[in-house]
């Protein structure tokens, strides 16, 4: 049961979260396509998020050591993709192949890290972690409006194309590896650990939640404005 609390519990939220916040921010995405008549690659206020985007990919890539091939973040000539990157790795390399789970989500983790910092720094100053709720909010309104500028601008690169999660799938063998090394010395060594684990996993839960709340804020505003 610890195992599945622990492992089975990182897992299921990275995969959970990369997966839905994809689906809302792509149907974002689709939706102004469509009022609009473009592609997102030739809409100004989608192009910071599609740099942020591949930039996401290829730098996380190149943490892991995978080679990029290709990076482009120009519209394809068949008009099916705003921007791609694609690595090279070595088969038989673990450390490559964990790469591949942390490079193909990357848009995903770089959006909910710079939206949960900056959104800390605008509704929480100077305030420790654990007096974060909502009855301590405190907001620093010129840092709540640049998190909601940039919140708006990065959620259109927060979505995983279908290229991008088969990449992510493809290295969600060695990730679940390294995680069952990591309970399995934690056992060992220091089981209390583990509940920690666990704890930390509810936390992750929680944070997926409000980062999919924000998406669907998006998908609405969107709605809003493009008509």
């Amino acid at each position: 049961m610890i195992y599945l609390q622990t492992v089975g519990g990182t897992l299921g939220n990275l995969l959970a979260m990369a997966i839905i916040l994809s689906w809302i921010n792509g149907r974002t995405i689709q939706h102004i396509v469509n009022v609009t008549g473009k592609s997102n690659a030739q809409l100004p206020l989608m192009k910071p998020g599609l740099w942020v985007h591949e930039t996401a990919h290829a730098l996380v890539g190149r943490l892991f050591g995978l080679r990029i091939q290709e990076f482009s973040v120009s519209q394809s000539a068949d008009r099916r993709s705003a921007g791609h990157v694609t690595f090279r790795f070595k088969k038989h390399s673990l450390w490559q192949r964990l790469g591949l789970f942390f490079a193909g989500g990357a848009p995903v983790w770089v959006f909910g890290a710079v939206v949960l910092m900056i959104g800390k720094r605008a509704f929480w100053p100077g305030q420790p972690l654990a007096l974060v709720g909502w009855g301590t909010i405190l907001p620093a309104w010129p840092w709540a409006l640049a998190w909601l500028v940039i919140t708006l601008t990065l959620s259109f690169g927060a979505s995983l194309s279908a290229a991008d999660l088969h990449t992510t799938l493809r290295g969600m063998p060695a990730f679940a590896v390294m995680l069952l090394a990591v309970s399995g010395v934690l056992t060992l060594v220091a089981p209390s650990a583990l509940t920690s684990w666990s704890a930390l996993n509810v936390l992750m839960a929680w944070i997926g939640g409000l980062l999919i709340v924000i998406a669907l804020a998006m998908n609405l505003i969107s709605h809003l404005l493009w008509r």
